[in-house]
């Protein structure tokens, strides 16, 4: 005796259907929140080591330095600096490890990487030159005012970090920002009314550059973030 195999109704399919999606919408809202650092920095543990433990060191010569030398041109060469070295450093290690390749393969797509790294690099560099620009404003006798040296650090560091993010984004090379910074540095380093020149700019407009720059950054990871699987060009250098 043949028996009828019971089938879903339309309203009980779309049901199913709906359910389905929803749980896959969960399941990639877990994936997103749920990114150890353990992940994001596998493989390049030491490239976060090595370029802050050279910032830490680097403080004492500079704090004597400031003592000589305008100090303004020591700020917008370094403050940047650490942001700079991390990226590298890191990105180098993914490709000369392999791990890039291995994450390629994994459901976290690399753009999100690079964004998570972004933040964090960020954050350090952030954390690294507020007490860096204290102990250069105590030891340059105080010959600035302190605001004023935290803005020049800040849009400095702000503004390297949103050209690098362009520059990653229009494929334009991940070395140009660095060597862009690094020449305009040592140009008022040499040049004998280069921190005469940096002094003349006023403190809001530093500070305004600072947000300019770091409005960019935002809106870049955001959009980073939203879309991690356009983020093809961000990472074509790995």
């Amino acid at each position: 005796m043949d028996e009828k195999i019971p089938m879903p109704t339309g309203e009980e399919r779309q049901a199913a259907i709906r359910r389905i999606v929803e749980l896959n919408r969960a399941e990639q809202r877990t994936r997103r929140q749920r990114v150890p650092l353990s992940v994001v920095f596998f493989g390049v543990e030491d490239c976060l080591y090595l370029p802050v433990l050279a910032a830490l060191l680097c403080l004492i010569p500079g704090a004597a330095a400031a003592r000589f030398e305008p100090v303004a041109p020591l700020l917008f060469l370094f403050s940047p600096a650490l942001y700079a070295a991390l990226h590298l450093l890191t990105a180098w290690k993914d490709a000369a490890s392999g791990v890039a390749e291995w994450r390629r393969s994994c459901r976290l797509s690399v753009c999100t990487i690079l964004a998570l790294r972004m933040l964090v690099f960020g954050g350090l560099a952030v954390i690294v030159c507020v007490p860096a620009d204290i102990l250069l404003w105590l030891t340059s006798g105080r010959s600035c005012s302190l605001p004023w040296m935290l803005g020049l650090s800040f849009s400095s560091l702000f503004l390297h970090a949103a050209l690098t993010l362009f520059c990653l984004r229009y494929r334009r090379g991940m070395v140009l920002p660095p060597a862009v910074w690094g020449v305009a540095g040592l140009l008022l380093l040499i040049w004998e009314r280069g921190g005469e020149l940096l002094l003349r700019v006023p403190v809001l407009v530093l500070f305004s550059l600072a947000a300019a720059g770091l409005a960019y950054c935002v809106l870049t990871l955001e959009r980073m973030f939203r879309y991690p699987n356009r983020g093809g060009r961000f990472y074509a250098y790995s």
